[in-house]
């Protein structure tokens, strides 16, 4: 009675456990076989391609040597160069970079909507979100001519800079910003704080959990974009690549190279960098994920 009885209470449960557990392993599945992959040899992938598991005798750490050596060969092409430390900095500078970047201006932008009464100011936010419906590849070309015409061609600047104005994280922060009570604004004003004092003191410890949602998908944004890195800098010396461009480089001549293991290598690294802030930053995003847009 007592087995029947807990099943009968945990069922619900259970059966919640089973189907999350299905669904993780159907996610990591590829995952997990990119990464084993990353260490079989190619002859390998020929000979046994619909085995998971590579075999003892094909483990190498091949991929991961040519992807770090100074040059590979490959027949019919010569040397090639892989500067990946050159493209691990490069995607530092435009993910970190840009990301703090966007926060700082998403999270005065903000303030101003949330604890700032100035005219349309309502209007202007709905303005704002109704561009949020707009197709991005409508902004492609004026984007790309911008960035020329203002220098930032063939530069990381010109990864950088039409990040800045992106209206998602606005409204984010904003939502978070919303639940802050309006009583420590007005108790901070009739004390004589500025605007800038409440930000940084008040608000902004406040609303941190937000940052950190916005922070980690910005960073992810700007660390995974083929596209628009390949529209600036797929003209440019190859040094000024970033990684994720040149892991596409590598993956469309994955044929040619005639090892897969080296598009797979240059794959789990991309991922660590993604990974390391995700597990940094896990509690703050989720207590934020949680958070944003629930009154209190």
């Amino acid at each position: 009675m007592k087995k029947n009885s807990w099943l009968g209470k945990n069922l619900g449960k259970l059966i919640a456990f089973i189907v999350l557990l299905l669904v993780s392993l159907l996610m990591l599945t590829p995952i997990i076989w990119g990464i084993l992959g990353s260490f079989r040899h190619y002859r390998d992938f020929q000979s046994n391609s619909s085995q998971f598991f590579p075999s003892w005798d094909a483990f190498t750490f091949d991929g991961y040597q040519e992807l770090f050596s100074k040059t590979t060969y490959v027949e019919g092409q010569g040397n090639n160069w892989f500067p990946i430390w050159n493209w691990l900095f490069n995607s530092l500078i435009v993910a970190l970079g840009g990301t703090l970047l966007y926060l700082i201006i998403a999270a005065f932008a903000a303030y101003a909507f949330v604890f700032l009464d100035f005219k349309w100011r309502d209007k202007i936010f709905y303005f704002l979100i109704g561009t949020m419906t707009i197709p991005g590849i409508i902004s492609t070309a004026p984007q790309l001519i911008n960035m020329s015409m203002m220098g930032f061609y063939k530069s990381l600047l010109g990864l950088i800079a039409p990040t800045l104005g992106g209206v998602y994280g606005v409204f984010l922060i904003r939502q978070f910003f919303v639940n802050i009570p309006s009583d420590l604004i007005e108790n901070a004003r009739m004390d004589g704080a500025s605007n800038l004092k409440i930000f940084f003191k008040i608000v902004l410890p406040l609303g941190k959990s937000a940052l950190f949602v916005q922070g980690l998908f910005g960073f992810m944004g700007a660390w995974n974009d083929v596209q628009w890195a390949q529209l600036i800098i797929g003209n440019a010396p190859r040094s000024t690549w970033t990684l994720a461009y040149g892991l596409k480089v590598i993956s469309d001549n994955s044929e040619a190279y005639e090892s897969i293991t080296l598009a797979l290598a240059s794959a789990v690294i991309s991922m660590i960098p993604i990974l390391i802030v995700y597990l940094v930053a896990q509690s703050k995003i989720i207590e934020g994920v949680a958070n944003t847009g629930i009154k209190r």
